[in-house]
């Protein structure tokens, strides 16, 4: 509820004006990275300072972690960068595939990756915001919800894990539409599902860090080439 549990809540909200408004969901937008302030170096040090604070969860989580002595491999090793680098292809090919019939098919809103001005450092904090978005929904969504859950509840079974996991990171992409929902949540089947096997979410922040940089710097030059 101090991270992604709030932004589930106001992504359903997110979802039922867009459904509500005149435009329509088809007719609606949803921007990832938008300026914070109309002052070039303001903006910069308020998109630095959003992107610092929005980690404090996820440092949260690690220490409630540790008390438990929980390991959930959050420093990167060479084998990380095989999966993390692999599983881009695996998911975000097809992704950007669902999303275009989404769009065409009238069920999501078109998302727009970055509204942020030209500026030197605009590269820069698209890519730390890739990386937030990797280490807040990778060390919450997956391992601490997880293995806090497995602690709680010792009798639940993986597969109820790996589900709850990716119907809540499913949840808190709603404001994007139904698409997003749907590619996230078997996104997270395939995530948990990773965690679980190679006990380490190293590769899945590596890949989702990969995947959110990819679109968030290189949508500007397929967006022409995308059939919508």
């Amino acid at each position: 509820m101090v991270s992604l549990g709030a932004s589930a809540i106001y992504s359903m909200l997110s979802l039922l004006r867009k459904l509500t408004s005149e435009e329509g969901l088809a007719g609606s937008t949803a921007t990832i990275n938008r300026p914070m302030a109309e002052v070039e170096w303001l903006d910069f040090i308020s998109q630095l300072a959003g992107l610092t604070l929005s980690l404090v969860p996820v440092l949260l989580a690690l220490y409630l972690l540790s008390l438990d002595r929980i390991s959930i491999g959050v420093l990167p090793k060479a084998k990380d960068f095989l999966w993390g680098l692999g599983l881009p292809v695996l998911i975000g090919i097809p992704g950007i595939a669902l999303y275009v019939w989404a769009v065409q098919a009238g069920i999501t809103a078109k998302i727009i990756p970055s509204t942020l001005g030209d500026y030197w450092w605009t590269p820069l904090i698209l890519f730390l915001s890739a990386l937030r978005a990797g280490l807040q929904e990778e060390i919450i969504a997956v391992a601490f919800f997880a293995k806090k859950l497995q602690l709680i509840r010792p009798e639940i079974t993986i597969v109820a894990v790996v589900l709850l996991s990716s119907l809540f990171r499913a949840s808190y992409h709603l404001y994007q539409g139904f698409s997003a929902f749907i590619g996230n949540f078997i996104m997270g089947l395939v995530f948990a599902y990773l965690f679980f096997r190679v006990k380490r979410v190293a590769p899945l922040i590596i890949a989702h860090t990969t995947m959110n940089t990819a679109v968030f710097l290189g949508y500007p030059l397929i967006a022409p080439l995308l059939p919508i």
